[in-house]
């Protein structure tokens, strides 16, 4: 298999290169002899997320907002018409996707896929290897850098991503001041709720929430509870 990724408005360092542009875009494209679906042997379906992993994470920052995703398959058409050497698009899509998130990846969950356009295309015959073109479009005034990001788990099992530099008390005492503004919205909802009203897609839903259980492909130790960063306060002397 091989792998190559191109760019636009964006790089492997910076999430822009035109301060006045929010618009960016990462192409990948992807070459390999044998197309894994979700019915492969787990170890081919490894070596795929690995090879695209090994890429993306070249990226030192990470996308917290909607994407758009266009994935094009060059294949045989005689293959893909008279034999079953290929997978149906959304058994082969998925692999794809779960290799773009995570800690090694330029997602932080596929939750945040806003749309996702795939299809195929017929291979030309004098190529041997299929294709796969796949093309990410996004905002990138919401991304982290990947040193500095932090989940912090604040209502539940609802976390929120943010920046952070542990060491440094003012970045602390303002993520805490963030975490209790996003409370008494939740709670300011909640009371709300008890006169008749529903206001939580005004108060609530938030694009950069997102459940714990999502944050599998990041170290346990970037995911911090509130009761964490006060500790933390506290023995700095606040």
């Amino acid at each position: 298999m091989k792998i190559k990724i191109a760019t636009d408005n964006c790089n492997y360092d910076a999430h822009y290169l035109i301060k006045e542009s929010a618009s960016a875009e990462i192409v990948l494209e992807l070459e390999f002899e044998k197309i894994v679906s979700m019915q492969s042997q787990r170890q081919r379906q490894r070596d795929l997320i690995d090879l695209i992993h090994q890429e993306l994470s070249k990226f030192q920052w990470i996308i917290s907002e909607s994407v758009n995703i266009e994935l094009c398959w060059y294949l045989d058409a005689v293959e893909r018409q008279e034999t079953d050497k290929v997978a149906d698009l959304d058994n082969i899509t998925k692999p794809i996707l779960d290799a773009l998130t995570g800690a090694k990846g330029v997602l932080i969950d596929d939750a945040q896929i806003g749309s996702i356009h795939t299809y195929w295309q017929s291979r030309n015959a004098l190529k041997v290897d299929n294709i796969l073109r796949i093309k990410l479009q996004f905002n990138n005034d919401y991304c982290f850098d990947k040193d500095s990001l932090y989940f912090i788990q604040y209502e539940g099992a609802v976390c929120t991503p943010m920046s952070l530099d542990l060491s440094s008390m003012k970045s602390i005492s303002g993520a805490l001041q963030v975490i209790e503004a996003r409370k008494e919205q939740r709670l300011a909802a909640e009371k709300i709720k008890a006169l008749s009203g529903n206001v939580d897609r005004m108060l609530v839903v938030s694009s950069y929430d997102i459940h714990r259980t999502r944050l599998n492909g990041f170290d346990n130790t970037r995911i911090l509870s509130v009761e964490k960063l006060r500790d933390k306060l506290v023995s700095s002397g606040v």
